[in-house]
């Protein structure tokens, strides 16, 4: 019975340490931080591994800056059909694009990610060849600290039970 309980709570643990954390990565453009998610997606846990990266990005369309990786990453491509400023996508399997202006577009692309909060993207990128730096956040908390104590314990393991069990999750 011991060994049972034992079994399902390491089980729970490590779903937990799948789902407590957004992968937040820093996007630095001169002296301007932007913060964005990455998906937890095969092509976002990719491009993670990357990581730092600086890439000199070459402007496109009054819209965009585009650099291709020496590699390729996992896609996964679909036409989003709207192109959000902010959006991180990759083009093909190597190609990263960084889009500052919303606008429709019928190109298929991979997402990578999103600048959380894009509004003086454009600004900061300007109207040229830039360099943007892609850079892992420092994180809050660690993978599977549940109630956000700094620690991962048997106290995120009650914290996950508890709140299963009262459908909170």
């Amino acid at each position: 019975m011991k060994r049972t309980v034992l079994s399902i709570l390491v089980a729970l643990l490590a779903v937990s340490q799948l789902m407590a954390t957004d992968m937040k990565i820093n996007v630095i453009i001169g002296g301007a931080t932007f913060t964005a998610t990455v998906d937890d997606t095969e092509t976002g846990r990719a491009f993670l591994d990357l990581l730092p990266l600086s890439l000199n990005m070459n402007e496109l369309n009054g819209n965009e800056k585009y650099h291709y990786l020496g590699t390729s990453l996992p896609t996964a491509t679909y036409q989003p059909g709207t192109i959000n400023a902010g959006d991180i996508m990759l083009y093909g399997s190597s190609c990263v694009v960084l889009f500052y202006q919303t606008f429709s577009s019928g190109y298929s692309y991979t997402r990578i990610g999103a600048v959380d909060n894009p509004d003086r993207l454009a600004q900061v990128l300007g109207s040229g060849n830039v360099t943007v730096r892609f850079e892992a956040a420092e994180q809050s908390h660690p993978r599977g600290d549940v109630n956000l104590d700094g620690e991962v314990d048997i106290n995120d393991v009650t914290s996950l039970i508890n709140a299963v069990l009262n459908g909170h999750w």
